[in-house]
């Protein structure tokens, strides 16, 4: 069973995911690895009934996947009606911009961008490693919008420059998402600049390009009330007791804020982070959809020793409690829950938990168990403000 982690928090990228980047430069050309086989699940049928601003999320239909929500987007070559349906695209509140798979059929047909003659690719960071390839202009279907952005194709069959693949500790593996989903949808920051990502000009770099080229989050170029940041809904409340779990679960994710009165607003610094008081310890935290458990900092629960299930807890620590705290004062939320025996939870054979975990010294990731618990859960920002204070908020209640 694989344990997903794919959290990339904005300025914190290198230092967290260990991807400290050297200066340098190389080639972008086809290597001998074979390509990934790529995740051709279809949309699963939900009862959900989105509006004009909203997609249908729902478990990833992929095979092994687990806390996986995905969406299914409609992608265009730009004033064309070449056209595909992708399905399983990670909805993912840690990273920023959308990516897909090279083995995708629209994949090749989308004009790559270039500047100064050089064709653009960009190297990309996840705790799981890196994803490098090119950046291509696609047209993107969000609810009743399209837009034209910038998208990267992850590419693991191609050569990454050395100044993504290595780091002040060694060598890094390459991370493609296949076969779990088909493609990332990072809804953290609006634009994925190069303090987030490198990016490379005909293979030389990292250099530095024109921000209409930067891979961009497709839902800060929706209209105004759309475009301030996401909410996630609707899904149930999974049981948190011994090896409940339910076999799929569907929810709602909303363009825009408007919709989020009641909802505690947990201010970010520049870090997109907020503070958690857990286990007598104060950490960097988040909410994340990219991330399938509670990844924390509690070395008391015991984790599992089977090489199948390596990064989660195969102990039970079922009363849990951490405040979470935004940088403006007096706005806080208790998280409330459980952490149960990785083991017992995947021999259910359902894809869901609330209650799956694994340790993570430093930080408190609330994953996307965490939105199993009957709550609305956001990400927004200030679209006049945040590409200069590189600050946002996040939204949680009822």
């Amino acid at each position: 069973m694989k344990r997903t982690n794919i959290w990339n928090i904005g300025r914190t990228l290198f230092l967290f995911s260990g991807l400290l980047f050297l200066s340098g430069c190389g080639g972008g050309g086809p290597s001998s690895s074979a390509p990934e086989v790529v995740c051709n699940g279809d949309t699963r049928s939900t009862n959900e009934t989105p509006s004009a601003t909203q997609l249908t999320v729902y478990q990833s239909t992929c095979q092994g996947a687990v806390n996986e929500p995905v969406v299914t987007l409609t992608i265009c070559v730009p004033n064309s009606t070449n056209c595909e349906n992708v399905s399983n695209i990670l909805v993912d509140l840690g990273s920023t911009g959308l990516r897909l798979s090279h083995t995708l059929a629209i994949s090749s047909s989308l004009p790559q961008e270039s500047e100064n003659g050089g064709l653009i690719t960009e190297c990309y960071g996840f705790v799981s490693g890196y994803n490098y390839g090119p950046v291509v202009t696609a047209s993107v279907t969000l609810g009743n919008q399209s837009v034209t952005v910038p998208v990267q194709i992850s590419n693991s069959s191609l050569s990454a420059p050395s100044s993504c693949t290595t780091s002040s500790t060694g060598n890094i593996s390459s991370a493609p998402f296949e076969p779990y989903i088909n493609g990332i949808l990072g809804l953290l920051f609006p634009q994925d600049d190069s303090l987030d990502g490198q990016y490379y000009e005909g293979g030389s770099g990292p250099t530095t390009i024109s921000s209409s080229l930067e891979v961009q989050n497709p839902v800060f170029l929706l209209p105004t009330s759309e475009s301030n940041g996401v909410l996630l809904s609707g899904f149930p409340t999974v049981s948190t007791t011994q090896g409940a779990s339910a076999s799929t679960v569907s929810g709602l994710l909303t363009f825009g804020t408007g919709t989020a009165s009641g909802l505690t607003q947990l201010t970010t610094n520049s870090s997109a982070t907020i503070t958690a008081s857990y286990n007598k310890q104060t950490l960097k935290a988040f909410f994340d959809t990219g991330s399938n458990g509670w990844f924390i900092d509690n070395p008391n629960i015991p984790t599992c020793t089977s090489s199948s299930l390596q990064g989660f807890f195969c102990g039970t620590a079922p009363t849990q409690s951490a405040i979470l705290t935004g940088t403006t004062t007096g706005s806080s939320v208790t998280l409330n829950f459980s952490i149960e025996n990785a083991q017992t939870l995947f021999n259910t054979g359902n894809q869901d938990f609330s209650s799956l975990g694994g340790p993570m010294s430093g930080f408190f990731d609330a994953g996307f168990p965490a939105f199993l618990y009957g709550y609305t859960i956001g990400v927004g920002w200030d679209p006049a403000t945040v590409n200069t204070t590189d600050e946002g908020y996040f939204l949680y209640g009822k």
